[in-house]
């Protein structure tokens, strides 16, 4: 049991909830498209330039998003833009604040300008976008100053400059030929560059030799990119050192892509005029919040919102971008008036879909997963039925009723008065009969001469009805095997009954018998058929065979049912107390490789149990994969096929955590997925199949308790622990530094930092440059599971319940050529013939039953409920760009469907104190299991007329 509540536990701690995907680190996400407009009195000339790839930031909107088209054909090249689009021209900042820093140094104040500078500033920038170098203050700092200035958007562009920074740049140089080395923050190793001695991305990194006198530090701390950018014929020192010693521009552009490097502050001579330089990083980023003050005028609580789209630019489009725009300049002051060149942007995002077709699909893998384990959990009561008939028509087992109605309570057994339709009252009282089970055989005489046993008298042999509606104790057998004669059910007394009599008679009928339950086979002497005297030696070898059905049934194995882990009322409370332990050890602890582990080898048990080996009884001959296998004996005893599935589902499982543990993000490993998927529907039939609860009640408290469960720790838990317990859980935790695992994805702190927990059912989003995914936890499968598998075991009891009835009532498995009379067989010749139905009919048929089906029971509505409710968790998902929690809407729709079926059907009281038919159907599934012994008992014991019997 212990290790049944820890997996349910996990499941539950996986993140029961439905999380909004996550995209992938250091994708462009807009574009910008360059154009060059020339205007004089000869009309406009728009001519397109080129596309710059941005980021954008997580504290301003996007630009419009562009149409699906645009990803491959600029909009740009279009003279005419469509509406949703804009054409703006770009600029520089103003020349008193080229950084845009100035208001964040305390210089200006361009929301409220007192000095002339900043009121001729005002305004400068209006309706245009600004690109502006990074660097001495905080994006959002430079983004609120443009657009204080009027600006339409801002492009801020990575420099070289910006990585160095003076530790006190109030402080003043006698030379100019370098600043105070002790006064620079450097450029930090692996954030800024990287110097070729760890295993980078791409097997990026170059370590270079320069003269700092070479230079150029005024002002300081630092001044110029063109020193320490590009090839050597572009005057590069790092370029010039690498040719130095041997190295080609084609093998400095592979290891340096950005062709730039950084002065690191590390001397290579004694005398600190030989330093070193590294391979500068340049890639894109999405621009965070600064989170403080600006340093402006404004309290941080009062700084207005930024409205304007912000973009990041890398260091080789900035400064391209930079040109492009002084060329312009320069050529406007070249011609004449009224002509006027400028260079314009237009900015789009890039294009995804709103709606993810991977949602549908994730959908409908919940929703069929949920069907499958319920559905299997209630497979028992359907493989009894179909063992229990066959020995029906083998002849091996016979049912009657052990306990017999009087025709006045059941009428329409004998075709007295009115017909009844198959009603929740009729099938209740199916239920309720008791009935005796017998292994009938032909009667041999001591020296092995058959005797035939004579029908018309033991139809008349003491069958009687008491007035308690019970049989003569010494009659029971003889009442089981005997016809009743026409007169013993009176019509008179059946002429005016309604359901509820019936159903409460025959609740009285069976509160007599059930105190009979344990007494298996208990039968008395039966009289001698053909003379009508007791046999005491027929008697001894009845209670010699009665006695070896009551072994039989006594010694039997434990059955599917009796083997499960039933949870009770404390169970559930005991239940979400260690899911919150455990969901908050992993928040507070990093335990998230040590889960993936233990999930992988969970999960490869379950899909050696649930897909392999029924696969290779498919395909294996049952001599080759029953064969024992000798182990030493503290390994147990195993099969071929135990060994061949436990291998290849293990095989799979130790790959998927190798991915697991060998990249930043393993979901972008289709086999990773996909075995993950895999893995989690198999946890969850698994789960179902050994786990159950046996009244509403438990599923009541118990999804009642974790829809609270997952509102405090989805929406109330940021107001205690700062975050989403759950969605940082469910996501990972504490996840790597993502430019940092961009950079290193082999490094031991980023492998696997990126994915989340693997206790979900995933999905990637189709079509989508982010590459995120759909996610579904399956403690949304499993918990709701608990209650549906309950309906489906129910439905699977009464139908189990109700065939064995109607087996004991005499109503026929098939028809017989013996019983077909003359006339109907006339009547049967002289028919239309009827031709066989086509494949597309037989597919109507099924398909129409299908959706009758979901009417009937218990069952089909709560999987159309569940369909639904998580339905409208997605919905949510979409209108709130959220995540949410799909409990919230999923508790509410199995409750309600199940308490409503239960009151319409007037069988709520029974299902929240437990229902008696499934317990009864045990039994029977009990008597199933027992029927190869039967049969192998029936094929060696001494035959004889007197049938063994047990009442279930």
């Amino acid at each position: 049991m212990a290790a049944s509540t820890v997996v349910a536990l996990w499941l539950l701690s996986s993140g029961a909830a439905l999380f909004a995907p996550f995209a992938k680190a250091y994708t462009p996400t807009a574009y910008l498209d360059i154009r060059r407009t020339h205007s004089n009195v000869g009309g406009v000339n728009i001519e397109y330039l080129f596309r710059i790839e941005a980021t954008e930031s997580d504290f301003a909107p996007q630009p419009p998003k562009g149409h699906r088209s645009y990803n491959t054909n600029p909009l740009g090249k279009s003279s005419q833009l469509p509406s949703a689009y804009s054409s703006f021209p770009v600029d520089e900042p103003p020349a008193s604040d080229l950084l845009l820093c100035n208001e964040a140094n305390g210089i200006s104040n361009y929301l409220n300008p007192v000095g002339t500078v900043d009121v001729q500033d005002v305004g400068y920038l209006y309706k245009k976008y600004v690109l502006v170098p990074r660097g001495q203050c905080s994006f959002e700092a430079k983004a609120r100053s443009a657009q204080r200035l009027g600006a339409a958007g801002i492009m801020i562009f990575n420099t070289l400059e910006s990585r160095y920074e003076a530790i006190d740049p109030n402080k003043e140089y006698t030379d100019d030929s370098h600043p105070d080395w002790g006064n620079i923050q450097w450029p930090e190793d692996r954030a800024d560059y990287e110097c070729g001695d760890r295993p980078a991305r791409d097997g990026i990194g170059l370590r270079f030799e320069v003269q700092t006198s070479s230079l150029h530090w005024t002002p300081p701390p630092y001044a110029d990119n063109n020193l320490m950018s590009g090839w050597v014929n572009e005057g590069s020192w790092c370029a010039k050192d690498f040719e130095s010693k041997g190295g080609t521009a084609d093998e400095f552009r592979k290891s340096c892509p950005s062709e730039r490097c950084l002065v690191t502050g590390k001397n290579v001579s004694d005398d600190g005029s030989i330093m070193e330089a590294c391979c500068a990083w340049d890639i894109p980023i999405t621009m965070q919040s600064d989170g403080i003050d600006d340093g402006d005028a404004v309290p941080q609580s009062e700084e207005e919102k930024i409205v304007i789209p912000v973009l990041f630019l890398t260091m080789d489009d900035g400064e391209m971008l930079n040109q492009v725009i002084l060329d312009a300049m320069d050529s406007a002051n070249l011609e004449g008036l009224g002509d006027i060149t400028y260079i314009s942007v237009v900015p789009y995002a890039r294009w995804y879909p709103e709606f993810h077709y991977s949602t549908i699909v994730l959908w409908a893998m919940a929703v069929f997963t949920l069907w499958i384990s319920c559905y299997e959990s209630a497979s028992e009561y359907r493989k009894s039925w179909k063992n229990i008939n066959t020995a029906l028509n083998e002849g091996l087992l016979v049912f009657s009723r052990s306990s017999v109605i009087p025709s006045s309570h059941l009428a329409s057994a004998v075709g007295g008065g009115r017909e009844r339709t198959d009603t929740d009252e009729t099938v209740d009282l199916a239920e309720d009969v008791e009935l005796e089970v017998e292994m009938p055989a032909t009667n041999v005489v001591g020296n092995g001469e058959s005797v035939s046993q004579d029908n018309d008298v033991a139809q008349d042999s003491n069958f009687q009805i008491d007035d308690e509606c019970e049989p003569n104790a010494d009659d029971t057998l003889n009442a089981a095997t005997a016809t009743p004669p026409d007169n013993a059910f009176p019509e008179s007394r059946n002429s005016n009954i309604d359901d509820d009599t019936l159903h409460t008679d025959a609740e009285s009928v069976i509160s007599e018998t059930v105190e009979r339950m344990d007494a298996i086979g208990a039968v008395g002497p039966t009289t001698d058929r053909a003379s009508g005297t007791s046999s005491n030696a027929q008697g001894e070898q009845l209670q010699t065979q009665r006695v070896n059905a009551q072994s039989l049934l006594r010694s039997r194995p434990p059955t599917a049912s009796e083997r499960r882990v039933e949870l009770h009322a404390m169970h559930a409370f005991f239940f979400v107390l260690c899911a919150s332990a455990f969901l908050l050890l992993l928040f507070f602890f990093n335990l998230f490789k040590l889960v993936t582990v233990a999930y992988g080898l969970g999960g490869s048990s379950c899909m050696s149990q649930i897909i392999f080996q029924p696969l290779y009884a498919r395909v294996l001959k049952e001599k080759h994969s029953q064969k024992e296998i000798k182990l030493p004996s503290f390994l147990g005893n195993w099969r071929v096929i135990d060994v061949i599935s436990s291998l290849s589902a293990y095989s799979i499982g130790i790959v998927w955590i190798v991915i697991a543990f060998s990249s930043v993000q393993p979901l972008y490993s289709t086999y990773y997925w996909v075995v993950q998927d895999v893995m989690g529907v198999s946890y969850c039939i698994f789960v179902l199949g050994i786990i159950q609860i046996n009244t509403i009640m438990v599923g009541t408290i118990l999804l009642v308790l974790v829809f609270f469960y997952d509102i405090f720790y989805v929406f109330l838990s940021p107001y205690i622990f700062g975050t989403s317990v759950m969605v940082d859980v469910a996501m990972g935790g504490k996840h790597g530094d993502p430019a940092f695992c961009y950079k290193y994805p082999s490094d031991y702190r980023c492998t696997g930092s990126q994915a989340p927990l693997p206790m979900m059912l995933v999905f990637p989003w189709l079509l989508d440059y982010r590459e995120g995914f759909s996610m579904i936890g399956l403690g949304d499968i499993v918990l709701p599971g608990l209650l549906i598998s309950f309906a489906a075991r129910y439905d699977g009891a009464k139908f189990l319940t109700r065939k064995c009835s109607e087996a004991s009532s005499g109503v026929p498995n098939q028809t017989s050529d013996d019983n077909v009379d003359e006339g109907t067989a006339a009547a049967a010749e002289d028919m239309e013939y009827t031709p066989p139905l086509t494949r597309k009919q037989v597919i109507i048929n099924n398909s129409w039953a299908f959706l009758k089906g979901l009417k009937k029971g218990y069952f089909g509505p709560m999987m159309v409920a569940y369909a639904i409710g998580l339905s409208a968790a997605y919905v949510a998902v979409y209108g709130m760009q959220r995540g949410q929690p799909a409990l919230l809407y999923i508790v509410p729709a199995c409750l309600l469907t199940m308490f409503a079926l239960g009151m319409r059907k007037r069988q709520l009281s029974d299902l929240w104190g437990g229902p008696k038919v499934m317990r009864k159907a045990n039994r029977m599934v009990a008597l199933a299991d027992k029927i190869p012994e039967f049969r192998a008992a029936a094929a060696t014991a001494p035959r004889s007329n007197l049938p063994q019997s047990a009442v279930v």
